[in-house]
């Protein structure tokens, strides 16, 4: 009977050590390397960046801790030309090469509809996984929610994906497809699945930004890192977070065009991101950095028939179109119109304006057709499109500070207490009526107003019914421009000081150009009265 009494203590004590023990959790270190928003940016520009020089950074990385180190790329992989003639195909055959071990999907994936998405996802030899998409039937894309991998340490890593709840809203590609909304109950359900595989590392790869990344790890307890994406946030330092009953998320982003590596050094202690020993930082890839030869003879290809193709028509451009320095920046310019109507088109915005400034060549684009090549001499910053908002009295002012880039003969033009010639706005859902006799607003080289103006005698907005309203000064208004423009280039101060409200739409204000041009299926515009200049 001791006997007997005695081995029931034995093993009972032996259970609940075994419970300690799995309550623990596991103790283990991983590297996660990683790039997002690369945006068709895959060749060095400059001699920094590209995917050759990433493939080094990440093999010498493989090469010091072999089985332990994953290579993660977080969407918007694809835009521009080279998405445009070949589909992904160039991209993702050199992720594939480079070593991709997980990736994600971002909204520019989907930009030339779902054949072609489809289609470049297959040319990736690595798993693309994403958990809150649907199809519009509510049906799951045919996209894995998560994927396992193994350490050579012997620690079980699981991946999942969540794309921006924006897509349907920031690309015309995305019409058979929905976002998921709760980003939040999307990963506590995907951190469920994977703890029932018993994964011991949990890691997200988030195309959502980096505000909403950080909202997540506050709002769920289990994941252990987020590597993000399309904010284009460069995080030179990783950001611990603390969730639910004291967890801890590792966040970490590495900018945008293919110009860095993101490096995660995660280690656990008792299945809990150690935050002394964990890290993130990023890896520039600079001139001094050697290409990994195969990977370049790879894409390299694709850039000599991209080179051939971009002259290749993209619609017909029935009338010359007017990019002469003193056209866009005396008045209304065609050419103007037309790219401030794409920007209003591809946002949805109420009213879209761009500086003349931003738009080169000085010369008249002859009829014939546009090309990817003639946008781009028209457009040649790669810049974005920003979308957000100004009050009436807000939009006037920016008129105010359009009209100041005016040069009038005689009017003393004094370039430190005015606004650049460059910073006259071509523009989209609104006109006005200036009068350069009158005082142009003052403003100094810190963009400090000096003294108003009044060369603005009457402006009005688009209404819904295609009727014409003036601007209400309580009123909101939504409005696109470029990113110079959003961050109060050209002194305009106006839109500096609501810069909060701006957001980037993560796209090249080329490629929107690009794709109303394709929309309209040509590229052709006329001077509408949209700005009158009185004599």
């Amino acid at each position: 009977m001791r006997w007997k009494f005695a081995r029931k203590l034995l093993l009972a004590a032996a259970a609940v050590l075994l419970s300690a023990a799995l309550a623990l959790g596991a103790d283990g270190r991983v590297t996660l390397l990683s790039m997002n928003d690369i945006h068709g940016h895959i060749y060095p520009e400059n001699g920094e960046g590209g995917l050759a020089k990433a493939a080094t950074i990440v093999q010498a990385i493989r090469e010091k801790d072999p089985g332990n180190t994953f290579f993660l790329q977080i969407g918007d992989v694809n835009e521009g030309p080279l998405f445009f003639y070949f589909h992904g195909k160039a991209e993702m055959r050199g992720l594939s090469l480079l070593g991709t071990d997980v990736g994600t999907l971002g909204n520019h994936e989907f930009d030339l509809g779902e054949d072609v998405l489809f289609e470049t996802v297959s040319y990736a030899r690595f798993p693309i996984v994403v958990s809150n998409l649907r199809l519009r039937d509510g049906t799951p894309p045919p996209f894995p929610t998560h994927v396992i991998r193994k350490s050579a340490d012997g620690l079980t890593v699981g991946f999942f994906g969540l794309v921006t709840p924006e897509l349907g809203s920031m690309t015309m590609g995305s019409g058979h497809f929905r976002a998921g909304q709760d980003l939040p109950s999307e990963a506590e359900r995907m951190v469920s699945l994977l703890q029932g595989k018993k994964c011991d590392i949990i890691v997200l790869l988030s195309h959502c930004g980096a505000d909403v990344d950080r909202d997540i790890a506050r709002s769920v307890k289990g994941i252990h890192a987020i590597l993000g994406g399309h904010s284009h946030t460069l995080m030179e330092r990783g950001e611990f977070i603390e969730g639910p009953e004291g967890w801890v998320t590792l966040i970490g982003q590495a900018g945008s065009y293919a110009r860095y590596v993101g490096i995660m050094e995660l280690t656990l202690e008792d299945g809990a991101v150690d935050r002394e020993s964990s890290m993130w930082r990023v890896e520039k890839l600079g001139k001094e950095i050697s290409e990994d030869l195969r990977v370049a003879w790879l894409i390299e290809p694709f850039r000599e028939q991209l080179n051939e193709r971009l002259s290749e028509p993209l619609a017909p451009q029935p009338e010359d179109l007017d990019a002469r320095r003193d056209t866009l920046r005396r008045g209304e310019a065609a050419l103007g119109s037309f790219i401030a109507d794409a920007f209003r088109w591809k946002t949805g915005s109420d009213v879209a304006f761009v500086a003349g400034g931003s738009i080169r060549g000085d010369r008249i684009y002859p009829a014939g057709s546009a090309s990817y090549a003639t946008i781009t001499n028209m457009m040649p910053f790669g810049g974005s499109l920003w979308k957000g908002s100004l009050s009436g009295r807000d939009l006037l002012e920016v008129l105010e500070t359009s009209a100041s880039g005016y040069e009038a003969p005689g009017d003393g033009y004094d370039s430190s207490m005015r606004v650049p010639t460059g910073g006259f706005l071509q523009v989209s859902g609104i006109r006005f009526t200036m009068d350069p006799r009158r005082q142009p607003l003052l403003i100094d080289n810190n963009s400090v107003i000096r003294r108003a103006g009044t060369r603005v005698i009457r402006a009005e907005v688009l209404q819904p019914d295609g009727s014409w309203g003036p601007i209400q000064p309580d009123r909101q208004y939504s409005v696109a421009t470029t990113d110079w423009t959003a961050g109060g280039g050209d002194k305009h101060a106006a839109v500096k000081r609501n810069g909060a409200s701006f957001k980037s739409t993560e796209q090249m204000y080329l490629e929107a150009v690009a794709e109303y041009i394709r929309f309209l299926k040509e590229m052709r515009s006329q001077v509408d009265g949209r700005i009158k200049i009185l004599e």
